[in-house]
């Protein structure tokens, strides 16, 4: 299948691993020339070189996509490199509370909630001043946020009240950027992220002393596929929103968690 996204330029904002090296790795295949973003440039570089592996053209640079002029470089750099972003993948992620990851309302500090507010929200409100223009400009682009689960209803039996909480805000600043922006044959749509098998989750289980979370995940939510998503899966819907056959899909929050709707990342 022609996804029609041959030479397209995209940026993945954490890009060197789990979801959105998936990404990253599967819109160079489809021909885009790719920039990988992160926080740490060994990491970037360790990506970019595994994908170009494959004859892909692909690029990378660090940064922290947090911070609004951080942002503006990496939208410089791709455009230095590429050309303009019509291909914007939003991927951020803190951590929240102690090791094991939980928070809860009277642990949390004030200051907390202003991060994750603008690691999740604001950090796409900079990322997309910076590529709008160039899209309307083209009349097309697809900006695709890479969320929570737990945006739209948060889990019981696991204490994550920062994502709980700051995850939502990203969900309608989307949907509100995708009825503005349809017009210019922009889309723009939110994916609900599940338990997937990444190196986050993995430092979760480290964390909580659990040797098998495909078992772990079973026992605890009500997962009809019974196991762990894989970083390809989530990816491939990804993709897909970025084609041109995805056209007509716009302002819609998408989960992946294997039925479950009870997501906690």
């Amino acid at each position: 299948m022609d996804l029609g996204i041959k030479d397209r330029v995209a940026l993945v904002s954490g890009g060197s691993r789990g979801i959105g090296r998936a990404v990253a790795e599967m819109l160079a295949e489809e021909g885009c020339r790719v920039v990988v973003v992160s926080r740490r440039q060994a990491s970037v570089d360790k990506a970019v070189e595994a994908i170009r592996q494959s004859g892909a053209t692909v690029a990378g640079v660090a940064a922290d996509m947090t911070d609004k002029n951080e942002v503006a470089r990496v939208v410089a750099y791709a455009r230095e490199t590429f050309g303009a972003p019509e291909i914007v993948v939003t991927n951020v992620h803190i951590g929240e509370g102690g090791a094991d990851g939980d928070s809860d309302f009277e642990s949390l500090p004030d200051a907390d909630y202003f991060d994750g507010f603008n690691a999740f929200t604001m950090s796409i409100v900079y990322l997309a001043r910076e590529v709008i223009p160039d899209m309307k400009k083209r009349n097309w682009g697809r900006i695709i946020s890479i969320g929570s689960g737990a945006a739209k209803e948060p889990p019981k039996n696991i204490q994550h009240l920062l994502h709980n909480i700051a995850r939502a805000p990203a969900v309608v600043l989307n949907k509100s950027l995708a009825n503005d922006l349809g017009r210019y044959g922009i889309t723009v749509n939110t994916i609900g992220t599940g338990w997937i098998a990444t190196e986050a989750v993995e430092k979760f289980a480290r964390d909580m002393n659990i040797d098998d979370m495909d078992a772990w995940v079973k026992d605890n939510f009500s997962i009809p596929m019974g196991r762990l998503g894989q970083p390809r899966e989530e990816a491939a819907l990804v993709t897909f929103l970025a084609s041109e056959l995805a056209g007509f899909i716009t302002g819609n929050f998408i989960p992946v968690d294997g039925g479950d709707h009870h997501s906690a990342w």
